[in-house]
């Protein structure tokens, strides 16, 4: 996708005054998740079962992350895309369905190394982590893409309440145990002020119970400082 224009304008005019980007949290989260999930698999003890399982497990999880976030952008931000330009989206699409693919190659590896005999397992989990490695890899220039060509024309084309109508669309669409979930990699991977932001709207939003079980991952998931800063941003 060529950016034009007017789009380098919008990138630039956003660098000046910031602009709704609903990538950037859920991009944040990711490249989380994946470098996180990618790590801990090349320290698995092939000999320790539980450790393995464990790690084949979290792989299956990630899978299914990114298989819901491409499911979101291609019900609510590519037709958005399609409205301001046709063919925009055409790029990025096709790129989804490349790694719908690969999250199904990787699964069936996942399952593998899990049901490996013992003497198998490294040379599984060996292939295993390097095809994680790859879309990991893949993953990052295509996120890196949306941030800029799709960005530069979502803010070309539609103003901040239209995107945040379309990031609240995208929100109402998960389940709620997948959005706890996604805490657990939305939190840590933010820093302080977006931390306290995005926590600040959910508690407007969210009955006092729920809005507690998300302090709740909040403090699991975050360094004893990095919490104290956001109870204290939250006052």
């Amino acid at each position: 996708m060529q950016v034009n224009q007017q789009e380098v304008a919008a990138l630039a005019q956003a660098e000046a005054t910031p602009r709704v980007d609903m990538y950037a949290f859920i991009h944040k989260a990711l490249r989380a998740y994946m470098s996180d999930t990618l790590v801990g698999l090349g320290r698995v003890d092939t000999q320790d079962d539980l450790e393995l399982a464990q790690a084949c497990a979290r792989v299956q999880q990630l899978l299914e992350f990114c298989r819901s976030h491409l499911r979101h952008e291609n019900d609510v931000v590519h037709p958005a895309l399609e409205a301001a330009r046709a063919g925009s989206a055409a790029r990025i699409a096709a790129e989804h369905l490349h790694h719908e693919e690969s999250i199904a190659d990787l699964r069936d590896l996942a399952s593998l190394v899990a049901h490996s005999e013992c003497a198998a397992r490294p040379a599984a989990l060996h292939r295993l982590y390097h095809a994680l490695a790859l879309f990991v890899a893949d993953n990052l220039q295509h996120m890196q893409v949306e941030e800029t060509a799709h960005n530069a024309l979502l803010w070309q084309a539609y103003g901040d309440a239209e995107l945040q109508a379309l990031e609240q669309q995208i929100i109402e669409s998960i389940p709620p145990e997948e959005m706890m979930a996604s805490l657990h990699w939305f939190i840590p991977a933010l820093n302080a002020p977006e931390r306290a932001g995005m926590l600040g709207g959910m508690r407007q939003g969210l009955p006092a119970e729920a809005f507690a079980g998300v302090l709740g991952i909040a403090e699991s998931t975050l360094a004893a400082a990095d919490f104290a800063r956001l109870q204290h941003d939250l006052l």
